[in-house]
Formats: C-alpha cells, structure tokens, sequence
C-alpha cells in the first residue's frame, strides 16, 4: 500500500474507533468526555505557552520587548504571533502533523493560537488580517507528502477565529506559491537558511493590492521563510503581512 493510502487508513480507523471506544488524554490517559478533545484539561495548562517574546518576530525573551536583531534589521512583515515554545510536547505534535494529517491533538493547538490571535488583536486595537495564507509547499514536496500541514493549521485557526471569536478570514491558497525547494530548513545553520530561502516565493495573484494577510506555518525557527514569503507578497501590491504559528523556537534553537 502507497504511503498517502496508508496514513489515510490509520486516519480513518483512528476517528473510528474514537467514536466507538472510551477515549483518554493522549498524555497521561486520563479519561475523557467525548467531546473534550484529545488532550485533558490538565495537560492544556501545562503545554508551554509564550508568554513573553519580541514584539516584532515573537522570539521568547525575559519580557515584552524589541530584540537586538529586530532592532537592526527589522523583518518584513508587520509581526508574529505564536502561541507556544518549540519545546516538548508541542514540538512532538507538530513533527507527527508533518507525516499524518490526522494528528488529533492539533485541534485544541489550533484553538489556543487562535485565541491568542483575538487576543493580540484587540490589545494592540490593530485590525486582524481578514485574509489566511497557508506557507505554501513546493511542489515536489507536497507530491510526495500528499498535504500541506500549514493549510491544515490555517482552516482550523480560520474556524475557531470564526465561531468563537467572531472574525472572519477567508483561506487563499492561490495568492502565493514556493519555486525554490531548497534544503529542509532544520538541517542547515541560521546563516544558510537566510541564503537558501532567498527568492523562494512568488506571489502573482491580482487582487492582492491594498490587503492584509496572514501567512499561517506550524513552527517560526530563524525566521528566514517568514521573511521571504513576507518580501515576495509586498512585492506583488500586498499592504501588511503578520506571520502566525503555533510555535517559535528560541535563540539557542534559531541561530545555530
């Protein structure tokens, strides 16, 4: 059996025995309601939230502040909001989301970044993009994984923006498309992901003048991809880009 028909069939057995067995918390077994989830509320609280970063590129710092690279070189999108620390358990679902779509815990993932979205919106009284951009794969890439995760990421934040906190974003995945594979990000140093992400994406849509955008990945390392795919939509008549993702790494992570 191909790989795409095999995680389509333990997603499907997956979500069928969740509605026919007692379900528990994917980490410490406790039982569950049916409809509570993958993840204990218990477990919630304890996921490693972000709760001070860079006000510009959401790096974790000791508080709320401009970080020395930000203050240099500012990026060129407007601002990031991520919603936890690349560290474990987090970093573990979202390595399991690249390989199997029916990754359950990123629902409630999902539902925090967003609420954090509302959150930073309306204390910033900035308006939230009503637009939501997928980190676009490459196409040989997303041939042989079969699915595009940020797209995942970004129609689940889009729904729990929509039904619980009443913003409505429509997802565009024809506004933005990658044309440089490159080499996977976290096998190369911060100085050569700048270089390898250099010129990767293209934006050619023609409605995008005057918009604000969104563009939704699971996990902000350097920051380099955020960037180019911010440059390669300014460039096309975009007015602002704001970066989301469930997680950022921190500096002994995105600068080695």
């Amino acid at each position: 059996m191909q790989p795409l028909l095999k995680r389509a069939a333990k997603g499907l057995f997956r979500r069928f025995s969740h509605n026919l067995l007692p379900s528990s918390c994917s980490f410490c077994l406790t039982p569950l309601q049916h409809s509570a989830g993958a993840l204990c509320h218990l477990c919630i609280a304890q996921l490693p939230r972000l709760t001070t970063q860079c006000l510009r590129c959401a790096v974790p710092l000791a508080s709320n502040a401009l970080c020395a690279n930000c203050q240099l070189t500012p990026p060129s999108y407007r601002n990031c909001i991520s919603a936890f620390h690349y560290q474990a358990p987090v970093d573990n679902i979202i390595l399991r989301l690249k390989g199997d779509p029916y990754t359950t815990e990123i629902k409630q993932l999902c539902a925090l970044l967003a609420e954090r979205i509302a959150t930073t919106y309306q204390n910033t009284q900035m308006p939230c993009p009503q637009t939501i951009i997928p980190l676009p794969l490459h196409w040989l890439k997303m041939t042989k994984r079969g699915f595009n995760q940020s797209h995942i990421i970004g129609s689940l934040v889009a729904d729990y923006l929509d039904t619980e906190h009443h913003i409505s974003a429509e997802i565009r995945q024809d506004f933005c498309r990658r044309i440089v594979k490159g080499q996977d990000q976290h096998l190369l140093s911060a100085k050569k992901r700048l270089t390898s992400i250099k010129n990767a994406f293209i934006a050619e849509a023609k409605d995008l003048n005057g918009l604000s955008v969104a563009v939704v990945d699971d996990v902000v390392t350097t920051g380099a991809t955020a960037n180019s795919v911010a440059k390669a939509l300014l460039q096309a008549g975009v007015a602002q880009v704001d970066i989301w993702s469930i997680a950022r790494t921190s500096w002994n992570n995105s600068t080695g």
